[in-house]
């Protein structure tokens, strides 16, 4: 909090020096959010702000943004593993990295440059504080009035997942609180698959990937039988359910999935915290922190982010556009899905991970998605890492890879950030990320020794634990 405080008094002091302040944010819901939460922090001290919605700092990024001869520069949800980089090219301006990622080293060597980590300080990366809720801890000691963006940094840390397990913990703790009492949200326990909202009870059971439903996910006319069966009309949306009939469903859920031998930790996952904020109305994707975050997560991976942003700040007629993106964008994830379990034969399945090239089969701004989804539904054995490759859209000599795993896999001691950081610097690519979910590109030529690179550094982190 120290370091949130610097951060907020180096962001108002340029404001008042009449500075620009440069913004710069990850495209995912949690960095849409966490770029939203920092511009209206800005604009509310009555300053101007540039914002860009990246997809990752490279070195041509950073290059660029010096180009531009900012004062000021905010990275939110990024550039922790960038800090030699923004060290290098940005020496002449005042760097405020607010993240959540674990950083290349505890703190910049440039006096002008702060990191806002809770990494360091001994916070869990993937569950206790997302970059939206660093950029909100910022943004609340600038002016306590910025209390009121607490549900939009819970957006952002239920995107980046940090309440798989089904509960909130850490730090995302303190901002529910502060929006509690503020009455702009409430946490419930409900059923947590995705569509409460927008989707009668037939699409949210047929479309459900996270968990899986055995027998149901991907066939609409089976949802409708098992709906219809016990006594549910599959046209209706699970908010307008009574509280009784909720329960009712929960049941029959668990049931179902306790009789088709799920796993223990997909049944967990099934019920547990669910976020809404009556600033929005019920059936409004926005009203559910799980919805509104896959409708920010659908306007970046179409590069489209800064839409993303402009909803969070109440733009209606970008929320309209979205919507139909959100549309598009679940469509693909369905095909996607229906590409990765007919061809999961063409996997290579190695000692320690498998890997899947899926070519240009999967969009690479899907492959984490697709990833997740092999993982769920059951493809893949939980205790090995699966990595999703796709031929980069942006260049045709690199590929783009996501790797995914279990809390079962973590506990063998692997850490997929870690293994590949060290992969990529074999490969002449970047690479990195948290221990649960990584990121990588490479060399499109090189698929083959990844697969042989990553089992080797993966064997190596095991035999490590042991």
């Amino acid at each position: 909090m120290e370091r949130a405080r610097e951060g907020a008094e180096l962001i108002k002091m340029h404001i008042e020096l009449g500075h620009t302040v440069r913004l710069v944010s990850h495209r995912d819901a949690d960095g849409i959010t966490a770029g939203a939460i920092l511009a209206k922090a800005v604009a509310r001290e009555g300053g101007s702000f540039q914002l860009s919605i990246v997809k990752q700092v490279s070195e041509d990024l950073i290059r660029e943004l010096a180009e531009e001869r900012h004062e000021i520069y905010v990275f939110s949800d990024l550039g922790s593993g960038s800090m030699d980089l923004i060290d290098k090219h940005l020496s002449f301006a005042t760097v405020i990295v607010a993240d959540h990622h674990p950083p290349e080293r505890e703190g910049f060597s440039n006096e002008s440059h702060l990191l806002v980590n809770p990494v360091p300080f001994g916070a869990n990366s993937v569950r206790d504080l997302s970059g939206s809720g660093v950029a909100y801890f910022v943004a609340r000691e600038m002016n306590e009035k910025n209390r009121d963006l607490a549900y939009l940094a819970i957006v952002g840390s239920v995107g980046d997942m940090q309440e798989i397990d089904g509960t909130f913990h850490g730090m995302n703790l303190d901002i529910i609180k502060d929006g509690r009492e503020l009455g702009i949200l409430e946490v419930r326990k409900e059923l947590r698959l995705f569509g409460r909202e927008s989707r009668p009870l037939r699409q949210m059971l047929a479309y459900s990937t996270n968990p899986e439903i055995p027998e149901i996910t991907g066939d609409e006319r089976k949802a409708i039988e098992w709906l219809r069966a016990r006594g549910f009309d599959p046209d209706i949306h699970y908010w307008q359910l009574r509280e009784e009939e909720k329960k009712k469903l929960h049941d029959a859920l668990v049931i179902h999935l306790i009789k088709h031998g799920a796993p223990k930790e997909a049944i967990d996952r099934l019920i547990g915290d669910v976020v809404v904020s009556p600033l929005y109305p019920e059936g409004d994707p926005r009203h559910e922190a799980r919805e509104f975050a896959t409708l920010l997560n659908a306007t970046g991976r179409l590069n489209a982010g800064t839409l993303g942003v402009a909803i969070c700040l109440g733009d209606e007629e970008a929320y309209r556009k979205a919507k139909k993106m959100l549309d598009d964008y679940k469509r693909e994830q369905i095909e996607v899905r229906k590409f990765i379990v007919q061809n999961w034969g063409m996997a290579d399945e190695g000692e320690h991970a498998y890997v899947f090239y899926a070519g240009r089969n999967i969009r690479d701004t899907l492959v984490g998605i697709a990833a997740n989804m092999a993982i769920n539904a059951g493809l893949a054995d939980p205790e090995k890492p699966v990595v999703v490759i796709a031929d980069s859209e942006e260049d045709e000599n690199l590929v783009k890879a996501s790797a995914r795993t279990t809390e079962k896999a973590l506990a063998k001691g692997y850490h997929l950030g870690e293994a590949l950081k060290e992969v990529a610097e074999k490969l002449g690519g970047e690479g990195g990320g948290h221990a649960i979910a990584a990121g990588i590109r490479f060399p499109k030529g090189r698929i083959d020794e990844f697969i042989r690179f990553f089992n080797e550094v993966l064997k190596k982190q095991a035999e490590g634990r042991r």
